[in-house]
This record gives C-alpha cells, structure tokens and sequence, in this order.
C-alpha cells in the first residue's frame, strides 16, 4: 500500500482497499482527526471519535472530560494502515484521572467506519488522560512506532513509544517526561512526502 504525506497534517492512503485514495486529516496534529473516504466523486468524513463504538460511547457517557485520540500507521507491517486508538478522561486540575475506556489497535484494512477485522490490545504502564498520538518509524523496519503523550500527574507530561508485540502494541518506558507538551514532536509522520500529481 503506498501512503505519502501531502502536508504535515494530511495522508494519502487507501484505508478501506477500496482502490481508491483516501484522506487522514489531523489538523492540530494531536490525533484528534478523521479521514475523508472518497468513492465515484463523494466523500463521507469519519472522525476518529466515530471509531469508538456503541459501548464504550454509552460507558462515557456519565463521565466528563472523555476524549478521544487515535492515529494511523502499519504497527504489524503488512502494508496496511491500522488504527490506535485510546479514549480517555481528562486530569481533574493536577489530578490524574486513571479512566481509559478504549485503548486498542484495529488492523488494516480498515472499513469506512474505522473498525477492523482484526484488533489487539494497546498496553500501557497507565491508564491516565492521553493528550495526543502519533507515529514514527526511526528504525525504518516498514513498521510504525506509536508515540503516546500522557499525563504524568502533578501538570506533569510523559512521552511513551510503543511497537508491535504479542498480537497488539507494547507502550514502553518514557522517552520524556516534563512540565509542558513537547509540541515540536507532534505530527512527525513516518511517511514519505506525496509525490506533486
């Protein structure tokens, strides 16, 4: 599958092999985006907060501050985009809130309503707010590394990476850990520049 980035907000991919050529926008680049599917000239937008489904949507229902983060990238390396995707509750002031209702990665292709055939557990060392996620690939193995910026507590910030092991994603030990969001690292994608058509 060719995926390319026409901006550093936006991807190019076919994300349900449909054959045609899709849209993954993430404007403020924190994995808050969705992707416009295109088929015979129309376009149907699904934003990553729609990939959530019935149960965990009804179980955040009640509680405040719930918000969903997720990106894209080929965490098992067969060429098809997969789906991290992490819904959880906003830090009460300093606080952390250890409420995260959906924290799972859906395997490409993925089906115009973002859920997949296949999935696996992301596993994490915290169930605290995630503020934002991304991917990478500094090895450049083909296969994507989930970055995970999470609350830490106290206003602090942590940055995790997370790979593909077990049937699902392993987020490790922190990369970073400080009193402000490491705002230059958010959006790096691991895709190559689209090439002018």
């Amino acid at each position: 599958m060719t995926v390319c980035a026409s901006d550093i907000a936006t991807l190019r991919a076919d994300v349900d092999a449909d054959g045609h050529l899709d849209e993954i926008r993430d404007r403020n680049r924190d994995g808050a985006g969705s992707v416009v599917f295109r088929r015979d000239g129309h376009r149907t937008t699904v934003g990553v907060g729609d990939a959530r489904g019935f149960w965990p949507k009804l179980r955040g229902a009640p509680k405040e501050d719930m918000v969903t983060r997720g990106t894209f990238g080929d965490f098992d390396g067969d060429g098809y985009l997969d789906l991290a995707l992490f819904y959880s509750q906003h830090d009460a002031g300093d606080s952390t809130r250890d409420n995260m209702l959906v924290h799972e990665v859906r395997y490409g292709p993925l089906a115009r309503d973002l859920s997949g055939d296949r999935t696996g557990t992301i596993r994490t060392g915290s169930q605290a707010f995630v503020y934002a996620v991304w991917v990478t690939d500094t090895d450049h193995d083909g296969r994507s590394e989930l970055q995970v910026l999470q609350s830490g507590g106290d206003g602090m910030t942590g940055r995790h990476i997370g790979r593909q092991h077990d049937g699902g994603i392993s987020v490790g030990g922190e990369e970073f850990r400080g009193p402000d969001r490491p705002g230059t690292e958010l959006g790096r994608l691991a895709f190559r520049a689209c090439a002018d058509r």
